[in-house]
């Protein structure tokens, strides 16, 4: 919520006041006040900290067990009645006044990550929700609570004069509106639209009129009837705001007869529109992370499936030729008894050199592991020399089986 949202939704809310507060409720960090008045009408005040501030229509499922921080509020706001409804200073910040057992006050600020603190009737903090320090302020219990310094004017109560000075220094004029006069940049833009003064002139380059001019729109925007709307970009809301605004000509809009109640259909449907978003951001990760384990395991299927084709067509080749690989492993074990280790492929060479049948299939020799490597009818395998060919075999069988099982 913008400092205009919140300066509307105040003047909204003092209808709260001379209600009860009947209970209070926290979820997952938002706060909802019941209230009731002596005509038993009933309404429940959502706070967002950081987010938003409104009367609900919305049914929320609270825990069985309340927080902490909602069994303070109970213990100081219970049965309290409401007071007041303020915002100060055009601050993004609202108070609410109680008196119950004693006056205190709940602020809720709605900028940064935003925060709860509720105050006695000194303003002293008795608890905030979360315990920040900063080098100019402490939100923390026992502490004065301390407004944030401000950085801007406000707007509404400013003259001609010190708009004018405002101004000065600023890169350009909806900058200046946005940051030295706290309007924030929609309204900023807002109001240039309304004065219809390019946003991007220099102040000091403008001309008296047309400062006067854009002068004039601020106080206008401020005193216009409201006509609370949410803004829609192709049937989803994407702002809320209390006045029409020219910057939003052409686009869908949707009307309400209060703010609060705009307010309370646009959080709610963002909140609906973020977890339904987040749901299927989710649902598509969990699809990826299915369709990459899926080819993952046709990877490994096809892998298996491979190695147990490659295993059986080895142990059959082996089994259908046992006499012709017998023969070649016969001699090599003959060799290696006679001539050791280091003879072996001294032999196997000497052997192909002379053109006998028995080598030319022998790709190399490892006397140490006892392996041989051999190339048989275009077939690569490497063959236990310590092993006949039907042992051989049937270790390409067991390779197979394990293999297959392994595919299925």
């Amino acid at each position: 919520m913008s400092s205009l949202d919140i300066m509307v939704c105040a003047q909204e809310l003092k209808n709260a006041i001379g209600s009860r507060v009947e209970n209070v409720y926290e979820l997952d960090g938002t706060l909802v006040l019941r209230l009731r008045s002596k005509t038993e009408w009933r309404q429940d005040l959502v706070i967002e900290p950081g987010k938003r501030v409104n009367f609900t229509s919305r049914t929320y499922r609270f825990p069985k067990q309340p927080t902490s921080f909602a069994m303070l509020l109970r213990k100081h706001l219970k049965n309290a009645k409401v007071l007041d409804v303020s915002q100060p200073h055009f601050e993004r910040i609202l108070e609410l006044k109680f008196f119950g057992v004693q006056e205190s006050t709940l602020i809720a600020e709605n900028f940064g990550q935003g925060n709860l603190i509720l105050c006695d009737q000194e303003m002293t903090i008795i608890q905030p929700y979360r315990v920040i320090i900063w080098r100019h302020r402490a939100l923390r219990a026992r502490e004065h609570y301390l407004y944030p310094p401000k950085m801007s004017v406000d707007p509404r109560e400013i003259d001609l004069v010190e708009f004018k000075r405002n101004l000065q220094g600023s890169p350009d004029l909806v900058r200046g509106l946005a940051v030295k006069l706290g309007l924030g940049g929609p309204l900023a833009e807002e109001v240039c639209a309304q004065a219809m003064v390019e946003k991007r002139r220099m102040p000091h380059e403008m001309s008296e009129n047309e400062l006067e001019l854009v002068f004039s729109s601020i106080k206008k925007l401020f005193s216009q009837k409201l006509s609370p709307s949410i803004i829609l970009e192709n049937g989803k809301p994407v702002d809320v705001l209390p006045f029409d605004f020219r910057t939003n000509l052409g686009k869908g809009l949707k009307r309400f007869d209060s703010f609060n109640d705009a307010l309370d259909e646009y959080f709610s449907t963002i909140a609906v529109i973020s977890e339904s978003e987040k749901k299927e951001k989710k649902f598509m990760r969990d699809m990826k992370k299915l369709s990459r384990r899926q080819s993952e395991q046709q990877e490994q299927y096809a892998n298996f499936y491979k190695k147990s084709s490659e295993a059986k067509r080895k142990a059959d080749l082996i089994a259908i030729h046992h006499n012709s690989i017998d023969e070649i492993l016969k001699i090599i074990r003959r060799i290696r008894k006679f001539k050791g280790l280091s003879g072996v492929m001294a032999s196997v060479s000497k052997a192909k050199e002379r053109g006998e049948r028995w080598p030319q299939y022998i790709k190399k020799v490892d006397s140490e592991a006892g392996k041989i490597e051999i190339d048989f009818i275009g077939q690569d395998m490497i063959l236990d020399m310590r092993l006949s060919a039907y042992e051989n075999a049937s270790q390409f069988y067991n390779k197979y089986k394990t293999s297959y099982e392994k595919a299925v």
